[in-house]
């Protein structure tokens, strides 16, 4: 796939050229949950069957005795969906569908709020045993607030929680955020982008280079934290 390389600071950052597939970003948000903390309890748990496959020295009777199912907990996903005026009904649709799929892939329910100047309530969507359809008509009955966008608000409703800040955040975003030269904050650890779908991808990679060069003097890592995005 070709790139697009831009300069940030000192660093040279690679964009694809076309916007990624699903299964680019099912891999990226993987690769991130792997690396990240495990946790004492969760929404995401990663069940693992233990299988005795010899006989105990002390049981022998019980040759075929059955496994003993243990659960780790990996950290929660939180998903922020930009919903500001330049996210058309189309691109949250596909932004969400995507999130769907991604999530009964992963096996694991979905923390969200979709955002603009304003944050909604946090939302939990459980997808166990639900086909994606009746998923998306739960997603559909949450508020969906409007208006422009602001980014900080969502550092610092992550950060103002010991929880989220344990939760893998995703903001789903088209990136245009004017961002004030005097902004100043902590940028949560776990907070990833990912760009909205069915959207012009030429303007999309304008607006997260600006985002990018914008943040080094917050992150010097964001343009590690493009999921999708950047190689």
């Amino acid at each position: 796939m070709g790139l697009s390389t831009f300069t940030s600071g000192l660093a040279r950052v690679k964009f694809r050229k076309q916007p990624p597939s699903k299964l680019d970003l099912f891999q990226d948000i993987t690769r991130v949950l792997r690396r990240m903390a495990k946790i004492n309890r969760s929404q995401n748990v990663l069940r693992t069957m233990k299988t005795f496959l010899k006989a105990s020295r002390r049981d022998l009777g019980h040759v075929n005795k059955p496994g003993r199912t243990s659960a780790r907990y990996m950290p929660d996903l939180h998903v922020y969906i930009d919903t500001s005026g330049s996210i058309l009904e189309e691109n949250y649709r596909e932004a969400v569908l995507m999130l769907i799929r991604i999530a009964k892939r992963l096996n694991v329910n979905l923390y969200f709020n979709s955002f603009s100047r304003i944050l909604s309530q946090e939302t939990l969507l459980k997808v166990e045993n639900k086909s994606t359809w009746q998923i998306w008509k739960e997603f559909r009955r949450v508020p969906k607030v409007t208006g422009g966008t602001e980014f900080k608000q969502v550092w610092d409703y992550i950060n103002s929680s010991t929880e989220r800040k344990h939760r893998l955040s995703l903001m789903i975003t088209d990136f245009e955020w004017w961002f004030p030269p005097s902004t100043r904050g902590e940028h949560p650890p776990n907070l990833y982008y990912a760009p909205c779908s069915a959207m012009d991808w030429s303007r999309m990679l304008q607006c997260a280079k600006a985002y990018v060069d914008a943040m080094q003097h917050i992150d010097p890592s964001i343009r590690q934290k493009l999921l999708g995005m950047v190689i």
